[in-house]
């Protein structure tokens, strides 16, 4: 009984002093410039795909920290709405593609990991960035979702924030605008392609 609460109890040493050195981070990490340049959707085989670009200047705190060990997540998003008079808009996309770029100590290198899934790794952070000011274009809705001719409302924002960074983290003190940048919501018409 008494091995086990001294191990509980080096446990709980180990985790505050995580959460201690990450509160060393807190000040050094500043806000990050983010902005939408362009936006649009375009009509493919497949269906329609999103091209933006995005500028993004990082703090020297936030490199810091990402250089540290603290992975961070870029998310696009984007908004499909539909007009109706007799009702509020009808939502009828909601697409998102998130990057998300961590430093390897033992290869130092960058390594960004798209969707969960794909995994390219880059030298530089800057190199790595290019996948978030430039994110390919992705399928974000089959032809057979959108109406023939149809005019359509576009919403599209880049973040990036608390619910992607590891959950040891997450302490009330990351929990301010330093780790939440998000870009303005860039809004835009387009019709859908005639069939």
């Amino acid at each position: 009984m008494i091995r086990r609460f001294a191990s509980l109890l080096r446990q709980f040493s180990l985790t505050l002093m995580l959460a201690i050195l990450a509160l060393a981070f807190v000040p050094a990490v500043q806000a990050a410039d983010v902005e939408v340049k362009s936006a649009r959707v375009e009509a493919s085989d497949e269906g329609y795909r999103l091209a933006a670009s995005f500028a993004l200047e990082l703090s020297d705190g936030l490199r810091k920290a990402i250089r540290d060990g603290i992975p961070v997540s870029f998310t696009t998003e984007v908004e499909l709405t539909r007009s109706r008079w007799y009702w509020v808009d009808e939502k009828v996309v909601r697409s998102e593609y998130t990057v998300r770029i961590a430093y390897n100590e033992w290869t130092q290198q960058y390594t960004a990991t798209i969707n969960n899934g794909l995994q390219q790794t880059f030298p530089s952070l800057d190199a790595a960035l290019n996948l978030v000011t430039r994110p390919n274009r992705w399928l974000i809705a089959d032809k057979s979702i959108l109406a023939a001719g149809a005019n359509y409302n576009a919403a599209v924002q880049l973040r990036m924030g608390l619910s992607k960074i590891p959950m040891h983290l997450q302490i009330p003190s990351f929990n301010d605008s330093h780790w939440s940048q998000k870009t303005e919501w860039k809004r835009f018409s387009f019709k859908a392609d005639d069939k």
